[in-house]
Parts: structure tokens; C-alpha cells; sequence
């Protein structure tokens, strides 16, 4: 696995080949909508409707209210901060999920729920969706949400969320299709973005270098990524022995993901 420059780099591919993934672990739930909006009585059916798996009766609500964006807005959450895409990615319903997509709905971090969900068949679709919609330069839509409101921190992207679930044909998926997860920098790294991640948030400069370490640990990944997973798996374990010494206070963190990699390595 190669260093790479930035996390831009992950999703390098032109438009129509590929999408990728990134850096780090789990989800940070946000379980409020925003404060200043109140779901009106269309909009609550409109919810209900997706979460019960209702495709007829979603299509008619927005057919019927589509010059009536006041009444009903598809992107529309509930309390908590989950939209009708979202209800339908943890239903698996597969023909909600294309109603919504071909009526314009917001994708944001839907892949990331999706990945997490394990729901192979759903992330295939959502890429799909992105090839087709993303313009070249610029940002994913799990890039471009707004992080007030997302339920992953800014790190997450696919590839590190599929690592953590080691998920082995999920990881497959982006992998063929050019996803790259590059090696964290040196604890003591004096590049610029190193410097000025750790000055703004140091907590969370090294927690990214954690969960960047637990999805490179990741055995699945580590057998589809690598030309000798027995070697990559010891070279793996002496960093994270080291980074354990250098990062003291982390140092139950370090040993989890080494712990869980020889232990998945085993079996």
C-alpha cells in the first residue's frame, strides 16, 4: 500500500471509472435535526411512508407536491437527522433507494450508511449514482456534507469505513474500482497539513491516525491489497508497536487494532 500525497487523492479517477475511499473509523452520531426546522404534515408522511417501505405512496406525495416545494422538501429529516434515503439503505429496500435517486434526492453520506449497514447491494447502486453525477474536481458528496449534520466526522471516507466492517466483498467493490488508502504520515511529521491539523485539534489529528491504522489492519483488506499479506500483516504489527511507545496515551488503541488483526489473521 503506497503513500499518497492527500485525501484528495483517494478518488483520483476520471469521471465514470471510479470512487474511492479513505482514513478513518466509526460514525460520530448527530440525533438532531436542525433546530430551526419543523417537519410539516406532508413531509412526516412522506418519512413515514419511506420508513415503512411505501414506494407508491412516496411517489405520489412528491409527484403531487413537486410545484409545492413548501410542503414537501425530499431532503426533508426526521428528529433523527435521518432522511428517507437513509430509512430506505437500513430497510435494504433496494426499489425505494432507485424511486429516491431518480427523483433528485440528496445522496450526501448515504454510501457511508450504506457501507456501515453491509449492505453490498445498496453501495453498488450508490456508486453507480456518483460516477454519474460527480463533476471532475469536485468534492464526493460524502466530501461536500455538511458536517453539522452528517453522522461521520470528515476522515471517513468508503475505503476506512469498509476496512473497519472488513467487509470483504464491499472492499472488493471499491478497490476495483480504484479506491487507494494511503500510509499516515510519521507521528512527528512537520509537513504543513500535519502541523496545522494537530494545532487546530490535536485529539483529533491522532484519533484520525488511529482509525487510519484500524483500517490498514483490516485482514480483508490486507489480503486484496497486498502482494504478501503474511509479511504486510508483521510489518504492520512492529509500527503499531511502535506508535504505541511514541503515543503512550493512545496506547490501548494501538493494541486493539493489532489485536484484532492477528486474531482475524488466525481464523
Amino acid at each position: 500500500m503506497n503513500n499518497s500525497e492527500s485525501q484528495q487523492n483517494l478518488l483520483s479517477n476520471e469521471a465514470g471509472q471510479g470512487v474511492s475511499g479513505g482514513a478513518r473509523s466509526g460514525s460520530m452520531p448527530s440525533l438532531t435535526a436542525p433546530a430551526d426546522y419543523i417537519l410539516g404534515p406532508v413531509e412526516k408522511h412522506f418519512l413515514l411512508s419511506a420508513e415503512r417501505g411505501d414506494c407508491a405512496t412516496v411517489r405520489r406525495l412528491l409527484e403531487e407536491n413537486k410545484d409545492h416545494p413548501e410542503l414537501l422538501n425530499i431532503n426533508c429529516v426526521d428528529p433523527l437527522n435521518r432522511s428517507a434515503l437513509i430509512a430506505a439503505i437500513e430497510n435494504e429496500n433496494i426499489d425505494l433507494i432507485q424511486l429516491l435517486l431518480e427523483l433528485g434526492i440528496q445522496v450526501k453520506d448515504a454510501l457511508l450508511h450504506a457501507i456501515k449497514e453491509e449492505y453490498v447491494e445498496g453501495v453498488e447502486i450508490l456508486l453507480e449514482h456518483e460516477e454519474k453525477i460527480h463533476q471532475p474536481g469536485q468534492p464526493y458528496s460524502w466530501e461536500a456534507v455538511d458536517r453539522s449534520a452528517s453522522n461521520f466526522t470528515p476522515d471517513i471516507t468508503p475505503l476506512t469505513l469498509a476496512a473497519h466492517m472488513n467487509n470483504y466483498e464491499i472492499l472488493k467493490i471499491l478497490l476495483d474500482r480504484g479506491a487507494t488508502l494511503p500510509t499516515p504520515h510519521d507521528v512527528r511529521c512537520g509537513c504543513d497539513d500535519c502541523v496545522t491539523s494537530s494545532e487546530t485539534d490535536s485529539l483529533r489529528h491522532s484519533q484520525s491516525r488511529i482509525n487510519a491504522y484500524r483500517a490498514l489492519s483490516s485482514p480483508s483488506l490486507i489480503a486484496l491489497s497486498s502482494r504478501d499479506p503474511l509479511l504486510t500483516a508483521f510489518e504492520l504489527s512492529w509500527e503499531l508497536r511502535r506508535l504505541q511507545t511514541v503515543e503512550s496515551e493512545f496506547r490501548q488503541e494501538y493494541e486493539v487494532s493489532m489485536d484484532t488483526e492477528f486474531l482475524n489473521m488466525n481464523c
